[in-house]
């Protein structure tokens, strides 16, 4: 027992001590984990309708979905603030309760393992292999390097968000929509009294359309939202790591006059884990887009999603912790980063170049050292690492590379300017 948790402990808290230290280590690309939580408010119209739409609501695919399955969506009976928001994440303890998704921690028996990490902090075992494969320049020491800078780039993202007005031209429009139905139909009727069937066929389906369009549009096709976003980080550092394995880690290894003390010691030991408050942003929706809709739910899908997708980029400008980073190689001069369109890659946009290192808390820090800029994106929409890795993806070549030190340093990544 004792060898395996020195041995768990060593996977999780080596990283800290290698990083800008180990020449010829580098790390993966560390996608952040996000948690989307929504507020919506009783007797609200469309607070329900919005509840159900956001509890299968997708994030952006440059963000690993980390939401915890209960925890969708709390409905509040006020106008919610920043304390009220730091006091509700701390009575649903969402800390604690992601740190269990992290450890695929079981309730009933408290095991724990550490699968999840070993999968997002590799970006799957056949990118893993093929990292083990390169030169130096990107090492063979992927796994040790995963636990503490994985969970440190946990977020919570608390969406706060409601039904503000109507558009008065969705009356307008529902009625010519309305008015162009009635036109087929009779258009339809004319046909089929001629024998043309299929045509008058045609003509009632155009009518059907528009009156379904009508309904939809009359309404809702004013609906819009405003959206009071809190971003928080889960706090991780190596005191919390030897802790967790320490006095709260259960496998099939723990002896079993340990499992019970160990589950209730961490069920109790929710103040041990804290959210640090990085930042808001307040983001209105525009209006309604109007296109070919087919119920309620796709236009608040739309309006909802481009409302928190706006939300979450400008945190990332305001908040550089918030901004995913990826490690990058050569072959021969040229340079490239297995990152493209999924991570929002554009030709032309500036990266930051980043040497990673940690301070006396055991936070991990970054320190500017240069800069790049993207080429044409690689196009890894349909990409899943876990699955296949393909050694001939390059990724994305990036130029106009400028560094203080050694652009071929061991441990630098990218992140966007």
């Amino acid at each position: 027992m004792k060898k395996l948790l020195l041995l768990s402990i060593a996977v999780l808290a080596t990283c800290t001590a290698a990083i800008g230290q180990e020449p010829n280590e580098r790390e993966s690309y560390r996608r952040s984990s996000l948690c989307l939580i929504m507020l919506t408010h009783n007797g609200k119209k469309y607070a329900e309708d919005m509840q159900r739409v956001f509890r299968n609501f997708p994030l952006p695919a440059r963000y690993n979905e980390h939401n915890i399955a209960d925890l969708r969506v709390i409905n509040v009976s006020k106008k919610m603030s920043q304390p009220d928001i730091d006091k509700l994440v701390r009575s649903h303890n969402v800390a604690q309760r992601m740190v269990s998704r992290w450890f695929n921690r079981t309730e009933w028996d408290g095991a724990m393992n550490m699968d999840l990490i070993h999968e997002r902090g590799g970006y799957g075992a056949f990118y893993s292999d093929y990292l083990r494969s390169k030169s130096n320049i990107l090492g063979s020491a992927l796994l040790r390097d995963e636990g503490i800078e994985l969970l440190q780039s946990t977020f919570v993202l608390v969406c706060d968000m409601d039904y503000i007005d109507r558009s008065k031209g969705s009356s307008i429009f529902a009625g010519v929509l309305a008015g162009l139905a009635a036109v087929a139909d009779v258009a339809g009727e004319v046909q089929r009294d001629r024998g043309n069937y299929n045509t008058a066929n045609s003509w009632q389906a155009a009518s059907s359309l528009g009156n379904a369009a009508s309904a939809v549009v009359a309404d809702i096709g004013g609906f819009r939202v405003k959206m009071n976003a809190y971003l928080y980080r889960l706090k991780w550092d190596d005191d919390l790591t030897q802790n967790m394995y320490g006095n709260f880690w259960i496998d099939e290894n723990t002896k079993p006059e340990e499992v019970e003390a160990r589950k209730q010691r961490y069920e109790n030991s929710s103040d041990a884990f804290q959210l640090e408050f990085i930042g808001r942003y307040t983001e209105s929706s525009s209006k309604t887009i109007l296109k070919s809709w087919k119920n309620e739910d796709e236009v608040i899908l739309d309006v909802c999603h481009r409302c928190v997708k706006k939300g979450m980029t400008e945190l990332a400008k305001q908040f550089p912790v918030f901004r995913p980073r990826t490690p990058f190689y050569f072959e021969g001069d040229n340079m490239y980063a297995h990152i493209g369109l999924k991570e929002d890659v554009v030709q032309g946009k500036r990266y930051e170049i980043l040497q990673p290192y940690k301070d006396k808390k055991g936070q991990i820090c970054y320190k500017h050292v240069g800069r790049a800029e993207a080429g044409t994106p690689w196009d890894n929409m349909d990409v899943r690492f876990d699955q296949y890795f393909d050694p001939e993806w390059k990724g994305t070549q990036f130029f106009n590379a400028h560094c203080t030190g050694d652009i071929r340093m061991a441990g630098l990544q990218l992140r966007e300017m």
